[in-house]
């Protein structure tokens, strides 16, 4: 299972986003950060999202936690 899992928030994008049938947020287990934007690899695949078109990155841990009676 991923260390870290990723939660990607984007800006209301009219048309482009329909296009795109992208829902926010887009999950994924890894982020790479480049000049213009990042790559967010997911199941399936991996998009790239520019900065302008981003709210909110949320990062949080994978892993499962057993509570403890």
């Amino acid at each position: 299972m991923p260390e870290n899992e990723y939660d990607v928030y984007l800006v209301p994008s009219g048309k482009r986003g329909k296009d795109q049938n992208i829902v926010s947020p887009v999950e994924g287990d890894e982020l790479e950060f480049y000049d213009t934007g990042v790559w967010l690899h997911r199941k399936g695949g991996r998009n790239f999202f520019p900065y302008e078109q981003i709210r909110t990155i949320r990062e949080h841990g994978g892993e499962e936690v057993e509570a403890s009676e």
